[in-house]
Protein backbone atom coordinates (compact mmCIF):
# COMPACT_ATOMS: atom_id res chain seq x y z
CA UNK A 1 0.00 0.00 0.00
CA UNK A 2 2.45 2.03 1.22
CA UNK A 3 4.84 0.98 -2.09
CA UNK A 4 1.64 1.85 -4.37
CA UNK A 5 0.96 5.22 -2.71
CA UNK A 6 4.67 6.71 -2.99
CA UNK A 7 4.18 5.53 -6.61
CA UNK A 8 0.85 7.28 -7.15
CA UNK A 9 2.70 10.86 -5.34
CA UNK A 10 5.85 10.66 -7.47
CA UNK A 11 3.85 10.46 -10.81
CA UNK A 12 1.38 13.12 -9.62
CA UNK A 13 4.93 15.25 -9.13
CA UNK A 14 6.46 14.48 -12.48
CA UNK A 15 3.28 16.15 -13.93
CA UNK A 16 3.25 18.86 -11.85
CA UNK A 17 6.51 19.72 -12.59
CA UNK A 18 5.76 19.08 -16.53
CA UNK A 19 3.19 21.38 -15.98
CA UNK A 20 5.12 24.12 -14.12
CA UNK A 21 7.42 23.70 -16.99
CA UNK A 22 5.08 24.18 -19.83
CA UNK A 23 3.96 27.44 -18.65
CA UNK A 24 6.85 29.07 -18.05
CA UNK A 25 6.52 32.86 -16.94
CA UNK A 26 8.79 35.97 -18.07
CA UNK A 27 8.66 38.26 -15.68
CA UNK A 28 10.33 41.40 -17.63
CA UNK A 29 11.74 45.12 -17.00
CA UNK A 30 10.95 47.75 -20.02
CA UNK A 31 14.01 50.31 -19.21
CA UNK A 32 12.47 53.36 -21.43
CA UNK A 33 12.73 57.04 -20.62
CA UNK A 34 11.98 60.09 -18.71
CA UNK A 35 8.26 60.29 -18.66
CA UNK A 36 7.09 62.63 -21.62
CA UNK A 37 9.77 61.58 -23.39
CA UNK A 38 9.45 59.48 -26.83
CA UNK A 39 10.20 56.28 -24.89
CA UNK A 40 7.88 55.65 -22.17
CA UNK A 41 4.69 56.16 -24.15
CA UNK A 42 5.27 53.44 -26.99
CA UNK A 43 6.83 50.86 -24.28
CA UNK A 44 3.50 51.02 -22.17
CA UNK A 45 1.23 50.84 -25.58
CA UNK A 46 3.65 47.65 -26.64
CA UNK A 47 3.64 46.09 -23.02
CA UNK A 48 -0.07 46.20 -23.06
CA UNK A 49 -0.23 44.65 -26.12
CA UNK A 50 1.85 41.49 -24.85
CA UNK A 51 -0.21 41.64 -21.62
CA UNK A 52 -3.27 40.61 -23.67
CA UNK A 53 -1.50 38.28 -26.27
CA UNK A 54 1.39 36.54 -24.28
CA UNK A 55 -0.19 34.97 -21.07
CA UNK A 56 3.53 33.45 -20.03
CA UNK A 57 4.84 36.87 -20.19
CA UNK A 58 4.57 40.01 -17.29
CA UNK A 59 6.39 43.52 -17.97
CA UNK A 60 6.68 46.47 -15.99
CA UNK A 61 7.69 49.67 -17.87
CA UNK A 62 9.95 51.75 -15.58
CA UNK A 63 11.87 55.12 -16.05
CA UNK A 64 15.28 54.75 -17.66
CA UNK A 65 17.61 56.83 -20.10
CA UNK A 66 18.68 56.16 -23.61
CA UNK A 67 22.78 56.67 -22.49
CA UNK A 68 22.93 54.15 -19.56
CA UNK A 69 19.60 51.39 -21.16
CA UNK A 70 22.54 49.69 -23.21
CA UNK A 71 24.74 48.88 -19.71
CA UNK A 72 22.04 47.86 -17.62
CA UNK A 73 20.55 45.78 -20.18
CA UNK A 74 24.02 44.19 -20.98
CA UNK A 75 24.16 43.46 -17.00
CA UNK A 76 20.89 42.03 -17.02
CA UNK A 77 19.89 38.18 -16.68
CA UNK A 78 19.11 37.77 -20.55
CA UNK A 79 15.11 37.08 -19.84
CA UNK A 80 14.35 39.54 -17.73
CA UNK A 81 15.08 42.87 -19.49
CA UNK A 82 14.18 44.92 -22.83
CA UNK A 83 15.68 48.48 -23.47
CA UNK A 84 15.37 51.70 -25.80
CA UNK A 85 18.00 53.74 -26.69
CA UNK A 86 18.90 55.67 -30.44
CA UNK A 87 20.82 54.22 -33.27
CA UNK A 88 24.00 56.48 -32.91
CA UNK A 89 24.01 55.35 -29.00
CA UNK A 90 24.00 51.58 -30.26
CA UNK A 91 26.96 52.06 -32.30
CA UNK A 92 29.24 54.03 -29.66
CA UNK A 93 28.14 51.10 -27.34
CA UNK A 94 29.65 48.32 -29.04
CA UNK A 95 32.85 50.40 -30.32
CA UNK A 96 33.44 51.63 -26.49
CA UNK A 97 33.55 54.87 -28.00
CA UNK A 98 32.25 58.52 -27.73
CA UNK A 99 30.64 59.23 -24.35
CA UNK A 100 30.77 55.17 -23.60
CA UNK A 101 34.95 55.57 -23.87
CA UNK A 102 35.74 56.21 -20.35
CA UNK A 103 32.80 53.02 -19.00
CA UNK A 104 33.35 50.62 -21.01
CA UNK A 105 36.52 50.91 -23.09
CA UNK A 106 36.46 47.42 -24.68
CA UNK A 107 32.97 48.00 -26.02
CA UNK A 108 29.68 45.82 -25.04
CA UNK A 109 28.52 42.86 -28.20
CA UNK A 110 26.06 40.97 -26.51
CA UNK A 111 23.07 43.50 -27.05
CA UNK A 112 20.53 42.42 -30.00
CA UNK A 113 17.55 44.54 -31.41
CA UNK A 114 14.22 43.51 -32.02
CA UNK A 115 12.90 46.74 -33.81
CA UNK A 116 13.13 50.31 -35.22
CA UNK A 117 10.66 52.95 -34.68
CA UNK A 118 10.75 54.77 -37.86
CA UNK A 119 10.38 58.27 -35.88
CA UNK A 120 13.75 59.26 -37.52
CA UNK A 121 15.75 62.90 -36.28
CA UNK A 122 17.41 64.49 -39.81
CA UNK A 123 19.83 66.46 -40.51
CA UNK A 124 19.98 69.97 -42.09
CA UNK A 125 21.60 72.86 -43.26
CA UNK A 126 19.92 75.88 -43.11
CA UNK A 127 21.01 79.40 -44.51
CA UNK A 128 19.52 82.74 -44.55
CA UNK A 129 18.47 83.94 -48.37
CA UNK A 130 21.71 85.37 -50.02
CA UNK A 131 24.04 83.59 -48.21
CA UNK A 132 24.75 80.81 -50.38
CA UNK A 133 26.18 81.96 -54.18
CA UNK A 134 23.71 81.13 -56.84
CA UNK A 135 23.74 77.64 -58.28
CA UNK A 136 25.28 75.87 -54.73
CA UNK A 137 23.57 73.06 -53.62
CA UNK A 138 25.40 71.28 -51.16
CA UNK A 139 27.48 71.82 -47.92
CA UNK A 140 30.07 71.27 -49.45
CA UNK A 141 30.10 73.38 -52.50
CA UNK A 142 29.31 76.13 -50.60
CA UNK A 143 32.60 75.51 -47.85
CA UNK A 144 34.67 75.40 -50.67
CA UNK A 145 33.93 79.13 -51.03
CA UNK A 146 35.48 79.48 -47.60
CA UNK A 147 32.53 81.89 -46.16
CA UNK A 148 32.61 84.63 -43.85
CA UNK A 149 29.10 82.97 -41.80
CA UNK A 150 27.51 83.42 -38.15
CA UNK A 151 27.34 80.30 -37.42
CA UNK A 152 24.40 78.96 -34.91
CA UNK A 153 24.87 75.96 -33.39
CA UNK A 154 23.17 74.45 -30.49
CA UNK A 155 25.01 74.24 -26.81
CA UNK A 156 28.15 72.39 -26.97
CA UNK A 157 28.14 68.61 -26.25
CA UNK A 158 24.53 68.27 -27.54
CA UNK A 159 23.23 65.92 -30.38
CA UNK A 160 22.98 68.39 -32.60
CA UNK A 161 26.56 70.02 -31.73
CA UNK A 162 28.30 66.69 -31.88
CA UNK A 163 26.48 66.39 -35.49
CA UNK A 164 27.92 69.96 -36.87
CA UNK A 165 31.09 68.48 -35.80
CA UNK A 166 31.22 65.36 -37.20
CA UNK A 167 30.03 67.04 -40.22
CA UNK A 168 32.30 70.07 -40.68
CA UNK A 169 34.67 66.86 -40.03
CA UNK A 170 34.18 64.98 -43.09
CA UNK A 171 35.44 67.57 -45.31
CA UNK A 172 38.57 68.18 -43.02
CA UNK A 173 37.69 71.20 -40.97
CA UNK A 174 36.83 72.45 -37.68
CA UNK A 175 35.16 74.98 -35.51
CA UNK A 176 38.67 77.44 -36.63
CA UNK A 177 37.93 77.08 -39.94
CA UNK A 178 34.99 79.04 -40.03
CA UNK A 179 36.73 82.12 -37.60
CA UNK A 180 39.77 82.00 -39.91
CA UNK A 181 37.55 82.41 -42.70
CA UNK A 182 36.11 85.46 -41.35
CA UNK A 183 33.38 83.90 -39.40
CA UNK A 184 31.91 83.31 -36.10
CA UNK A 185 30.28 80.44 -34.33
CA UNK A 186 27.68 80.58 -31.36
CA UNK A 187 26.56 77.65 -29.23
CA UNK A 188 22.56 78.30 -28.39
CA UNK A 189 19.41 77.08 -27.21
CA UNK A 190 16.41 76.36 -30.35
CA UNK A 191 14.33 79.72 -29.18
CA UNK A 192 17.83 81.61 -29.80
CA UNK A 193 18.84 80.08 -32.87
CA UNK A 194 15.41 80.94 -34.52
CA UNK A 195 15.52 84.02 -33.54
CA UNK A 196 18.86 85.17 -34.59
CA UNK A 197 18.55 83.80 -37.69
CA UNK A 198 14.89 85.43 -38.05
CA UNK A 199 16.84 89.02 -37.01
CA UNK A 200 19.82 88.43 -39.48
CA UNK A 201 21.94 87.96 -36.40
CA UNK A 202 23.02 84.46 -37.98
CA UNK A 203 23.41 83.16 -41.36
CA UNK A 204 23.45 79.31 -41.31
CA UNK A 205 23.26 76.78 -38.83
CA UNK A 206 23.20 72.82 -38.54
CA UNK A 207 20.92 70.16 -36.73
CA UNK A 208 19.91 67.39 -36.48
CA UNK A 209 15.95 66.97 -35.46
CA UNK A 210 12.54 65.11 -35.72
CA UNK A 211 10.25 66.85 -38.49
CA UNK A 212 8.71 69.08 -38.37
CA UNK A 213 10.47 70.82 -35.23
CA UNK A 214 9.00 74.13 -33.94
CA UNK A 215 11.92 76.23 -34.16
CA UNK A 216 12.23 75.57 -37.92
CA UNK A 217 8.97 75.98 -38.14
CA UNK A 218 9.52 79.27 -36.79
CA UNK A 219 11.81 80.11 -39.45
CA UNK A 220 10.50 78.42 -42.16
CA UNK A 221 7.42 80.59 -41.61
CA UNK A 222 9.53 83.76 -41.33
CA UNK A 223 12.62 84.15 -43.87
CA UNK A 224 11.69 83.83 -46.94
CA UNK A 225 14.03 82.09 -49.37
CA UNK A 226 15.36 80.01 -46.91
CA UNK A 227 17.97 77.98 -48.33
CA UNK A 228 18.16 74.20 -47.70
CA UNK A 229 21.64 72.54 -48.64
CA UNK A 230 21.85 68.58 -49.43
CA UNK A 231 25.04 66.51 -48.27
CA UNK A 232 26.62 64.60 -51.37
CA UNK A 233 27.07 60.86 -51.35
CA UNK A 234 30.68 60.49 -50.54
CA UNK A 235 29.47 62.61 -47.33
CA UNK A 236 26.92 60.35 -46.49
CA UNK A 237 29.18 57.42 -46.71
CA UNK A 238 31.18 58.44 -44.27
CA UNK A 239 28.74 59.53 -41.76
CA UNK A 240 27.03 56.62 -42.34
CA UNK A 241 30.72 54.53 -42.12
CA UNK A 242 32.66 56.25 -39.24
CA UNK A 243 28.99 57.10 -36.88
CA UNK A 244 26.35 55.25 -37.54
CA UNK A 245 23.88 57.75 -38.79
CA UNK A 246 21.06 56.64 -41.21
CA UNK A 247 21.06 57.57 -45.13
CA UNK A 248 17.83 58.92 -46.95
CA UNK A 249 16.22 61.91 -47.73
CA UNK A 250 14.92 64.83 -45.82
CA UNK A 251 11.19 64.94 -45.82
CA UNK A 252 10.15 68.56 -47.72
CA UNK A 253 6.51 67.88 -47.31
CA UNK A 254 6.67 69.99 -43.90
CA UNK A 255 8.45 72.90 -45.07
CA UNK A 256 7.26 75.57 -47.67
CA UNK A 257 10.93 76.70 -47.85
CA UNK A 258 12.25 73.23 -48.61
CA UNK A 259 9.16 71.60 -50.78
CA UNK A 260 11.08 68.78 -52.04
CA UNK A 261 13.03 65.78 -50.44
CA UNK A 262 16.60 66.08 -50.30
CA UNK A 263 20.09 63.69 -49.58
CA UNK A 264 20.68 64.03 -45.41
CA UNK A 265 21.52 61.48 -42.94
CA UNK A 266 19.31 60.44 -39.59
CA UNK A 267 19.37 58.72 -36.76
CA UNK A 268 16.18 57.04 -34.98
CA UNK A 269 15.58 54.29 -31.72
CA UNK A 270 14.96 51.13 -31.28
CA UNK A 271 14.10 48.18 -28.82
CA UNK A 272 17.03 45.89 -27.40
CA UNK A 273 17.62 42.86 -25.34
CA UNK A 274 20.61 40.57 -24.15
CA UNK A 275 21.77 38.58 -27.31
CA UNK A 276 20.93 35.50 -24.70
CA UNK A 277 17.28 35.86 -24.28
CA UNK A 278 15.52 32.55 -25.73
CA UNK A 279 14.73 33.03 -29.00
CA UNK A 280 11.06 31.87 -28.90
CA UNK A 281 10.48 34.88 -26.23
CA UNK A 282 12.14 37.44 -28.46
CA UNK A 283 10.20 35.54 -31.48
CA UNK A 284 7.02 35.74 -29.73
CA UNK A 285 7.85 39.63 -28.59
CA UNK A 286 8.78 40.29 -31.84
CA UNK A 287 5.57 39.37 -33.61
CA UNK A 288 3.35 40.38 -31.45
CA UNK A 289 4.28 44.15 -32.25
CA UNK A 290 4.80 43.71 -35.47
CA UNK A 291 1.64 41.80 -36.20
CA UNK A 292 -0.39 45.23 -35.49
CA UNK A 293 1.94 47.92 -35.78
CA UNK A 294 -0.83 50.41 -36.21
CA UNK A 295 -1.59 50.37 -32.71
CA UNK A 296 1.13 52.39 -30.79
CA UNK A 297 0.72 55.03 -33.67
CA UNK A 298 -2.82 55.55 -32.67
CA UNK A 299 -2.24 55.87 -29.14
CA UNK A 300 0.93 57.68 -29.81
CA UNK A 301 1.16 60.72 -32.59
CA UNK A 302 4.71 61.16 -32.12
CA UNK A 303 5.01 56.71 -33.57
CA UNK A 304 2.27 57.27 -36.53
CA UNK A 305 5.56 56.82 -38.46
CA UNK A 306 5.89 53.12 -36.91
CA UNK A 307 6.60 50.49 -39.59
CA UNK A 308 6.51 47.01 -39.64
CA UNK A 309 8.87 47.23 -43.13
CA UNK A 310 11.11 49.69 -41.40
CA UNK A 311 11.18 47.79 -37.84
CA UNK A 312 14.12 45.56 -39.01
CA UNK A 313 15.85 47.37 -41.02
CA UNK A 314 19.28 49.68 -39.75
CA UNK A 315 18.53 48.69 -36.16
CA UNK A 316 22.08 49.69 -34.71
CA UNK A 317 22.20 46.59 -33.21
CA UNK A 318 22.27 43.55 -35.04
CA UNK A 319 18.82 41.75 -34.67
CA UNK A 320 17.86 38.96 -32.36
CA UNK A 321 17.59 35.78 -34.02
CA UNK A 322 14.17 35.54 -32.52
CA UNK A 323 13.21 38.59 -33.78
CA UNK A 324 14.74 37.97 -36.99
CA UNK A 325 12.66 34.46 -37.06
CA UNK A 326 9.48 36.50 -36.54
CA UNK A 327 10.34 39.19 -39.54
CA UNK A 328 10.95 36.35 -42.03
CA UNK A 329 7.54 34.93 -40.78
CA UNK A 330 5.52 37.58 -41.57
CA UNK A 331 7.48 37.87 -45.16
CA UNK A 332 9.35 41.14 -44.17
CA UNK A 333 12.58 39.33 -44.16
CA UNK A 334 13.87 37.25 -47.09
Amino acid sequence: MNRKLAAILLVGLLLMCVQVASAKKYSLTFHTGAVGGLYMEPAAIWADQWHNNLSDVEVSVILGGGFTNPLVVADSAPNEAIGITDTLSAREVQLGAGEYAGRVPQGIKNLRALWRFNVKSWGHILARPGVVPEGIETFGEFLATKPAIRLALKIRGSGDEIFARRLLECYGLTYDDITKWGGTVSFNNPADISGLMIDGHADVTIAIVRVPAAYVLDMDASIKGMKWLALEPETIDRMVEEYGYIRGYHPGADYATLGKDIPSVAFDHLVFVHEDMDEELAYQLTKVIISDPERVGKAVPALSTFSAAEAPLDTGFPLHPGAERAYRELGLLK
